[in-house]
């Protein structure tokens, strides 16, 4: 997440923590209402690039070299419902993968697929529920998130048309492979959005701007958005409670009986 004032607020001091991808600075760390965290400044390192070059991998290892097991992604996101007004909330409960990303994979380790039947952690979900009980702006429980990677656009028409058919809530470009990634390392995963634009408001401001090119833009600020999400943070930890959850570890779905080539049939 990206929070200058929580930063500031709670005193989190900045420390650098080493990967294998190399070292990331960005990193924040202290304690909120007595809660260890750990902030990690967004998931560009220090270069702006299309969504699919962001090294996701990178990020996740921040959080298990920290020894961390839980983790939440906030993310700045396109509305598909005319409904939903610019600044709506939505907890994430499911996602539909568009492609056009990448994960590295290490291949001295066996290969395995994980298992995203449930993508989201289920006590982490339950208790971010909790924290939007009084806020005073729209939330999306059980939101469908469309993860449109790698492109330098936003969506057209026909794909809003789309995504809404097909039972899609926001869109955004770095859901996904962050979510499969905490799954592969066993990480309890959640996902908090908000809402920037709506594509009536995209829509208007495309035909204002033909009438008088200093129409004001259609988008609610990126920092204003992120206000919202981060009050929820808050909520949660001030409310913190470490359930033991047994699923996530298991769900990553370690493969000890792929088959690789019988060293027979070189004969």
């Amino acid at each position: 997440m990206r929070d200058d004032e929580i930063i500031k607020n709670f005193n989190l001091k900045r420390v650098t923590v080493p990967t294998s991808y190399g070292p990331v600075h960005r990193c924040y760390y202290g304690e909120i209402y007595n809660v260890p965290v750990l902030i990690i400044y967004g998931r560009f390192n220090g270069e702006k690039s299309p969504s699919n070059e962001i090294n996701h991998q990178q990020t996740i290892e921040v959080v298990k070299n920290c020894g961390i097991s839980k983790l939440i992604g906030t993310f700045v996101v396109g509305g598909i419902k005319p409904e939903n007004e610019q600044g709506t909330v939505y907890i994430i409960d499911d996602f539909i993968g568009m492609g056009n990303y990448k994960i590295d994979w290490d291949y001295n380790s066996p290969f395995r697929n994980a298992e995203m039947i449930q993508p989201m952690c289920s006590n982490l979900q339950k208790r971010l529920k909790e924290a939007t009980m009084n806020v005073d702006f729209p939330v999306v429980n059980n939101a469908i998130y469309i993860c449109f990677n790698g492109y330098p656009r936003i969506e057209t028409r026909a794909e809003l048309n789309f995504y809404e058919s097909i039972g899609g809530d926001c869109v955004g470009q770095t859901l996904d492979p962050e979510a499969t990634i905490s799954r592969l390392n066993g990480i309890c995963y959640a996902a908090l959005a908000v809402q920037i634009d709506s594509p009536q408001a995209r829509t208007k401001y495309a035909n204002d701007i033909k009438k008088d090119p200093k129409a004001n833009a259609y988008s609610m600020s990126i920092s204003d958005c992120r206000k919202r999400t981060s009050l929820i943070i808050l909520n949660f930890l001030k409310n913190f409670s470490n359930d033991k959850c047994n699923v996530c570890a298991k769900l990553k779905r370690v493969n000890n009986n792929f088959k690789e080539f019988p060293k027979e049939f070189y004969e």
